[in-house]
């Protein structure tokens, strides 16, 4: 792989604070991208002068600066089309890269479409973070319900080409969601056991959320959990169509002809319907992937009975859509 050429991009706003220390750590990689892209979404803080420095000084790197702001998923997935390189490596403005991300993503990603593996949160102003050390599972049925760091991944530029022209999932989830199903559907994703990403956490951080003590895994939060899904079922089975409708129009419009691609259309399917009969259905496609549906490999029988109660206590996820609208 050493001739193949790899693309940086890279989207800032507002970055001024850390985003020359991932610049360092990009520029400094043990294999040396064609070409760093970054893209701005309309600094008012000093980001493009820092930006303007380092292209003085590198050549590699390019900016370019958004005639109107675009948000996140706009402007990575704008960016993202600007890469010449065989590959791309997507990189938020906050982070620090291991010396040997990419060579290490490079060497393992083979014949598949995308590669990922460990990003390791760290904060340097007291900013709680959780890190769980177990080896994540990243097939596609997980997916369904969860997502991969963008930070962490490179995948190959004409894998972009089988992303459908238009999906409502991409204003409804972020760019990485597409990117991780697009791959997963194909079964066209490695997972490298390597740190390849410090990823800082602070307060105003975009992707920064609230810790939440019932999700530590323990007998008495799994009966919190059961216990106020089975109370708000209800209500929230109407909002969760928000959530799974796009994904599953943006897997229907996948080429892909895997068999797990297929079962992940009709988990979509059965979560936008309601009846009996389909819950039942919905119960029977998570069984058989019960070894797949977790964040860690799950042993019977306690991979069975929580395949089995997942379409309930899933509703505690989504508790967030039954709070009012500001």
């Amino acid at each position: 792989m050493e001739n193949k050429r790899v693309s940086i991009v890279m989207c800032t706003y507002n970055g001024a604070k850390y985003v020359a220390g991932q610049l360092e750590s990009v520029l400094n990689q043990t294999y040396s991208p064609c070409e760093v892209i970054v893209q701005d979404d309309g600094s008012t803080d000093g980001t493009v002068e820092i930006l303007r420095q380092y292209a003085a000084r590198y050549p590699v790197v390019r900016i370019y600066q958004n005639a109107r702001p675009m948000g996140v998923n706009g402007n990575f997935y704008s960016a993202m089309r600007r890469a010449a390189g065989d590959y791309i490596a997507l990189s938020d403005q906050d982070d620090l890269w291991e010396p040997d991300k990419i060579a290490v993503q490079m060497a393992a990603i083979g014949d598949k479409m995308m590669c990922t593996g460990r990003s390791v949160p760290f904060s340097e102003d007291g900013t709680p973070v959780n890190y769980d050390k177990r080896r994540p599972n990243c097939n596609l049925i997980r997916l369904l319900y969860s997502s991969i760091p963008g930070h962490t991944l490179l995948f190959r530029r004409d894998m972009l080409e089988k992303l459908p022209a238009d999906s409502p999932v991409y204003t409804a989830s972020y760019y990485d969601v597409a990117l991780a199903l697009l791959a997963a559907s194909y079964d066209s994703l490695v997972y490298v056991e390597h740190k390849l990403v410090n990823q800082r956490r602070y307060s105003s951080a975009v992707s920064m959320e609230t810790v939440d003590r019932h999700r530590q895994r323990s007998a008495s939060n799994a009966f919190y959990i059961l216990c106020w899904s089975l109370w708000h079922f209800g209500k929230v089975k109407p909002h969760t169509m928000q959530f799974f409708k796009p994904r599953l129009d943006f897997l229907s419009k996948l080429d892909a002809s895997t068999s797990i691609h297929r079962d992940a259309v009709e988990i979509m399917k059965c979560h936008t319907k309601s009846g009996f009969r389909n819950g039942l259905r919905l119960m029977r496609l998570l069984f058989k992937h019960r070894h797949r549906l977790f964040y860690t490999y799950e042993r019977d029988p306690a991979a069975a009975v929580r395949a089995l109660l997942y379409p309930l206590m899933l509703t505690y996820n989504y508790r967030y859509l039954l709070r009012p609208r500001k």
